[in-house]
């Protein structure tokens, strides 16, 4: 709890000197590191590591933003991050970060699962069906599991609607199972 307080006042002190045209940017940035950081986690430790020596973990640190595009700001607080110590919450920080730059723009991100490739009409209507009950622009992230048999499920940070045929056989299973006793 205290690294995600930690986390949301660095994301305000960078949210708040941003104008409208740095925040896209800054939301660009955001999903590479995330994905970079995916797909080697093991990075972070190695940064916050007291092993090394200071000087290596902020050369292991300014390679994370060679491809970014706001390259200074970054480098600034992952160079404090580094000095505090405190470099294993920078996930933490990205995340809050595009949360708060989402909610700027009345935006929220929705993961999609469905069972297969559905027509772009379906989308767009579940997409307005979200819209809808979330009272937000959703920014869907789909994926594919052929597990929930059909229908879909769909989640943020704060809410699950589950509209699977596989919960709904599983909710009808129970039902039966009651009555019979």
């Amino acid at each position: 709890m205290k690294n995600i307080l930690v986390a949301q006042r660095y994301s305000h002190a960078i949210i708040s000197g941003l104008s409208d045209k740095e925040i896209n940017s800054i939301l660009a940035d955001i999903e590479s590191m995330s994905n970079s950081i995916k797909t080697e986690p093991k990075q972070i430790n190695v940064v916050n590591s007291l092993l090394f020596p200071m000087n290596k973990r902020m050369e292991i640190a300014m390679d994370m933003t060679q491809k970014l595009k706001n390259t200074e700001l970054w480098k600034n607080l992952f160079g404090i991050l580094i000095k505090k110590h405190r470099f294993n919450i920078v996930t933490d920080i990205l995340q809050d970060l595009e949360n708060k730059i989402l909610d700027k723009k009345n935006q929220v991100k929705v993961g999609l699962t469905i069972a297969h490739d559905l027509p772009e009409d379906v989308l767009d209507s579940i997409s307005a069906t979200l819209r809808d009950i979330l009272e937000k622009e959703a920014i869907l992230d789909i994926k594919i599991n052929p597990e929930i048999l059909g229908g879909f499920v769909a989640t943020t940070d704060s809410l699950l609607i589950d509209g699977s045929i596989k919960n709904n056989l599983v909710k009808l299973l129970k039902v039966k199972s009651k009555k019979k006793k």
